[in-house]
């Protein structure tokens, strides 16, 4: 009994890992904006991505505004969903494979980069193996854009503005 009990632990704890979906955006530009993307499939995936669907999860759209001029690279179309954009593989020739990550993906839009670091969910997506809703489809989170840290120059001078007032009483 207890062999057996081993047997299906095991068997239940290393399961097929489909889509192992990730993703990267920066934003560049003073309005409008340039976001670029960049996605990738793990290299432990079993099933290639041919469809992503990005800053939305079924009846959620995340970004911030409607994104504008959606970009595919070649074998790629891009188009805007709401306050989203979907890429799609023409062909399966296409599809990002296990172990790969494919560039060149990119919008424009009116809302900053900051605004997009900060949109609960911004970057909540789902990639799929083939066309939308087919299996297997996995959600993910597409990381970036950094929000600015401020800068030292900036910390120094408020730090100073600070102690000026208390400088002047002494």
């Amino acid at each position: 009994m207890a062999a057996l009990l081993v047997l299906a632990t095991s068997a239940y704890s290393s399961p097929a890992q489909g889509i192992i979906a990730s993703g990267v955006v920066s934003g560049s530009g003073s309005g409008p904006y340039t976001y670029s993307l960049s996605f990738s499939d793990g290299a432990g995936a079993t099933s290639s991505i041919g469809y992503i669907w990005y800053a939305w999860t079924p009846g959620n759209f995340y970004l911030p505004s409607a994104p504008s001029s959606p970009v595919a690279p070649s074998g790629w179309t891009a188009n805007v969903s709401g306050n989203s954009v979907q890429f799609s593989a023409n062909s399966s020739a296409n599809y990002i494979t296990a172990g790969s990550t494919l560039s060149g993906f990119s919008y424009q839009a009116s809302f900053t980069p900051s605004q997009l670091a900060t949109q609960p969910n911004g970057g909540l997506s789902v990639a799929y193996a083939a066309g939308v809703f087919s299996s297997p489809s996995e959600n993910f989170t597409v990381s970036g854009p950094a929000v600015p840290e401020p800068s030292t120059l900036t910390l120094a001078l408020c730090c100073a503005a600070g102690l000026l007032p208390r400088l002047r009483k002494r």
